[in-house]
């Protein structure tokens, strides 16, 4: 049984982190190189609304889980990529 609970924690844990890095750097840069294009092109409105709404969700499992480590990384998500479905609306 500990076995699984260490299994269960690791998941976790690389959750987190693999969550962290996406919002952080692959949002980041995209939003980068939508402000300094000032352009949307080749950005699908409707796969970006997907992932708002998969990072609204995920966000609001963890906060009603009351699941740390699933709740802050989502809402650096959140963040991120609201901005860039605003962008479609800037640009």
């Amino acid at each position: 049984m500990e076995i699984k609970k260490y299994m269960f924690e690791t998941v976790r844990w690389s959750m987190f982190s693999s969550t962290i890095f996406l919002a952080v750097f692959g949002y980041s840069d995209q939003l980068r190189l939508i402000i300094s294009h000032q352009s949307i092109e080749g950005l699908s409105f409707w796969m970006i609304f997907l992932s708002f709404w998969s990072w609204v969700s995920y966000a609001l499992y963890g906060f009603f889980q009351k699941d740390h480590k699933m709740l802050w990384p989502n809402l650096i998500g959140v963040f991120f990529i609201t901005f860039i479905l605003l962008s479609f609306w800037l640009y």
